[in-house]
């Protein structure tokens, strides 16, 4: 029976051989035949695969989303306008995570601020720090 073994599949993808059983697992590569000695043999289009998966990943795609664009993929129907919209929405939900980001920036920005006035007119060994307290206080609040 030709095919790759586990561990050399996983040395072709450049992946380790329990991310190879994972997402055997995971449903995003196909359960591969076994040999009579029982040892599983992958065809070569599985290197491709998960080299897709690992491409995707690289790109922010979760394991969930990288198995509904294998789906469209492997469905070859409609393939075009499928991933334009879980680009679409793929998209909108970094767009949403850049947005909370910037805000969580400028709320850092702001608390080195004062820890900054703080060091600067109390020393380097200030008691107290402002920060610290009014994360307390909004903690007591909530």
């Amino acid at each position: 029976m030709n095919g790759l073994t586990r561990g050399q599949l996983a040395q072709r993808a450049q992946v380790h051989m329990e991310t190879v059983r994972f997402y055997e697992q995971a449903g995003l590569l196909s359960k591969a035949p076994r040999t009579a000695a029982g040892y599983r043999k992958f065809p070569e289009e599985a290197v491709d695969r998960l080299m897709f998966v690992k491409r995707a990943q690289g790109l922010g795609f979760s394991l969930r989303e990288i198995r509904e664009l294998l789906l469209v993929q492997d469905g070859h129907t409609d393939t075009c306008a499928e991933v334009r919209d879980l680009l679409r929405k793929k998209l909108s939900l970094i767009r949403d995570k850049k947005a909370e980001l910037e805000k969580l920036e400028v709320h850092l920005q702001s608390a080195l601020r004062k820890c900054n006035r703080v060091l600067k007119q109390q020393g380097e060994h200030a008691e107290g720090c402002p920060v610290l307290e009014q994360m307390t206080a909004e903690e007591g609040d909530a």
